[in-house]
């Protein structure tokens, strides 16, 4: 090949190059990550038992002890950003935290946005209601007045009973829906089993209970990454299964939530 056709294909290649998309240049990736020293990752608050606050006022509780874990098995410092349902999916977007461990349940709509990981938790929606109410069937419902915070899953899953003389009433969150039945404005509510049982608890309420003969619906959680960081979503998955198989993930959920991870064997997709 002579000195010109060298130069030639030396300058086609680069060319070439050149014209290439920058696959990966905005991807975040584990060496991203280890290069800056620290993960940022964002944590939902104000949902007890799982999240608390420590006595120098920081975040702290389940979801922030499986962020350590996630910065330990990285090798890198932690920053936690607490978020709550509104400005979780915003920080992600806009790059304020690296990943989400905020209780996102993989839905088709929030996987057009992001990298939805494998499930690492579960939660199970129950009634609740006062002792000595029947409700081991859905007819049980009949004429009943039950409390739900709009527009939330417990919302779509009981207005779609069609039971007879059923009365859904509405709040605007799930602290006010629990708060209808304590006051007596409802016969029963829709909740998370574990934060009803924590209010019951610290509220002495010994006149309701969680009704766990009549499911409603178990929904998991996953961690969330923007659409580029397929390495860094490949990892997490990763993470979860490791830290689940060896009874990691259980005990970490008992510890502050006082029961092993709800539902068994957590799936995978």
């Amino acid at each position: 090949m002579t000195r010109f056709m060298r130069r030639l294909a030396a300058f086609a290649a680069l060319v070439t190059t050149l014209a290439l998309p920058a696959i990966g240049a905005s991807a975040q990736t584990i060496a991203d990550i280890e290069g800056k020293g620290k993960v940022t990752i964002g944590v939902l608050t104000g949902i007890p038992p799982y999240d608390t606050v420590d006595s120098s006022g920081n975040t702290d509780g389940f979801l922030a002890d499986l962020a350590r874990e996630v910065a330990k098995s990285l090798g890198v410092e932690l920053e936690l950003v607490p978020v709550n349902n509104a400005s979780r999916a915003a920080a992600l977007e806009s790059g304020r935290v690296d990943m989400l461990i905020a209780q996102m349940t993989a839905t088709p709509e929030r996987a057009k946005l992001f990298l939805m990981t494998n499930p690492y938790g579960a939660y199970e929606m129950r009634f609740v209601a006062a002792k000595d109410m029947k409700l081991t069937t859905l007819d049980d419902l009949k004429s009943k007045r039950v409390s739900v915070p709009k527009g939330g899953t417990q919302d779509v899953a009981v207005s779609g009973y069609g039971i007879e003389g059923l009365e859904v009433v509405r709040f605007d969150d799930d602290a006010t829906a629990m708060q209808a039945l304590i006051s007596g404005q409802v016969d029963a509510t829709a909740a998370v089993a574990t934060v009803a049982n924590d209010v019951i608890a610290k509220r002495d309420l010994t006149n309701i209970e969680v009704k766990s003969e009549l499911p409603i619906f178990t929904l998991y959680w996953s961690m969330a990454v923007r659409k580029d960081a397929t390495q860094l979503h490949q990892w997490l998955n990763n993470f979860i299964y490791y830290y689940e198989v060896t009874g990691n993930l259980d005990k970490l959920h008992e510890k502050w939530v006082g029961v092993p991870t709800p539902g068994g064997k957590l799936p995978t997709f």
